[in-house]
């Protein structure tokens, strides 16, 4: 499945500079706008497919993958606010350098994700001296799969329901023309009520559910609470880039830069994204641990995926207090208080997020020592004997190699 997906996505990243093909325009809004999602949309999907393909296809081969260093990690951070300073100007004068923007724009959605994933990696394997360490494999595909496989699955069900309650709504209130232009006509009630719907309840039961699963996948490696978390991160972060990337399109369309709503506040969407990578990725976290207590009959754990869809569902109520007069129906209230009070809880929602993932990243442990060193007899030298452990899987002579 991994293969295909990978070996899909690749392909597809060859298709989007396909998009070069039209731009013989005059507009220099319509050049920046093609440029970004021709060279943006193949950068990301080569590099986001190819990774997954050569992993899924060396695993089958029977090739072993090395542990990965996350030593990295933090240097890549003061390149973030570099981004988000030369990705504005850009924007507000689209006629300079159109050409650096794709680079300047997959650099500001993959920092915040790539970063938050390799740090709680790295508290993880701190947290826990003698787990199986993590490798390029596990990492990436966790990453990519997210990024690939539950964005997929997570928009065709998020699109579906929008598409589906928007009609019936349309038919029930006998409202003539389109769809997209009849639903900008429905009462202001049922249309909040599409909105919030889809937004703080179907979306995030939906995409939780998917980026939780990566647990269930990962199933043959028999991850502990700890590890689990930390699949779950990977998956979160890798769907917040994907998301980020596809939205960051329509930050720079030419009716936003006509506008001037968007195009002249692309500073303000970089800084926000970043949010939702913090809050994409707590939310899996907890959803991972809802899996890991579902699958291994620990039931304390399955509330972590309420706690994973709370989360996000809270998050999209602050943005829609934000931008509700531009979402869907448009029917949201355009308010100078609820902006205040959506922006301030988006930097609470935060800034809490950034907290517990790097409180629960290193007190979340195994418990144990991985199989490998549980044979060998090998513990830190820090800890209690052997005797003293407390097994979190069955004793080694009712394990099946």
């Amino acid at each position: 499945m991994a293969a295909v997906a990978g070996a899909l996505a690749f392909v597809a990243g060859l298709a989007w500079p396909l998009l070069l093909l039209t731009l013989n325009t005059s507009s220099d809004d319509e050049r920046l706008y093609l440029l970004n999602a021709a060279v943006g949309g193949a950068i990301v999907y080569l590099l986001l497919g190819g990774f997954l393909a050569a992993q899924a296809t060396s695993a089958l081969g029977g090739a072993t993958s090395s542990p990965m260093p996350f030593g990295w990690a933090p240097y890549l951070l003061p390149f973030f606010p570099f981004c988000i300073v030369i990705g504005q100007l850009i924007a507000t004068n689209p006629q300079s350098l159109p050409w650096l923007f794709p680079a300047i724009n997959v650099a500001m959605v993959s920092i915040p994700a790539i970063v938050i994933a390799a740090l709680v990696a790295r508290r993880y394997t701190a947290a826990n001296a003698l787990c199986w360490p993590i490798s390029w494999r596990e990492w990436t595909s966790g990453f990519t799969y997210g990024a690939i496989g539950a964005t997929t699955m997570a928009s065709i069900i998020n699109s579906l329901y929008i598409r589906l309650m928007a009609a019936w709504l349309v038919s029930i209130h006998d409202i003539p023309g389109d769809l997209d232009t009849a639903v900008l006509d429905l009462p202001r009630r049922w249309g909040i009520f599409l909105d919030l719907s889809a937004l703080s309840l179907v979306a995030p039961l939906n995409e939780e559910f998917w980026k939780g699963m990566l647990v269930a996948f990962f199933f043959f490696r028999r991850g502990s609470a700890a590890r689990c978390f930390v699949w779950g991160v990977l998956a979160g972060t890798g769907f917040n880039l994907l998301e980020t990337f596809v939205n960051s399109l329509g930050a720079i369309s030419p009716e936003a830069l006509a506008d001037r709503t968007i195009g002249t506040e692309w500073w303000w969407f970089a800084i926000a994204r970043a949010g939702t990578a913090a809050m994409h990725g707590l939310a899996s976290g907890l959803s991972a641990l809802g899996f890991y207590g579902l699958l291994r009959g620990r039931p304390r754990y399955i509330l972590g995926y309420g706690g994973g869809v709370l989360l996000h569902g809270t998050w999209n109520l602050l943005v829609y207090a934000v931008w509700g007069d531009a979402i869907f129906s448009q029917a949201g209230p355009d308010s100078l208080a609820l902006d205040i009070v959506g922006i301030s809880g988006m930097v609470l929602v935060f800034a809490a997020s950034l907290g517990l993932l790097w409180y629960l990243s290193g007190a979340l442990t195994d418990g144990v020592p991985a199989h490998i060193y549980r044979v060998l007899r090998m513990r830190p030298a820090d800890a209690p004997p052997a005797s003293e452990l407390q097994p979190a899987h069955p004793p080694l002579s009712r394990v099946h190699w």
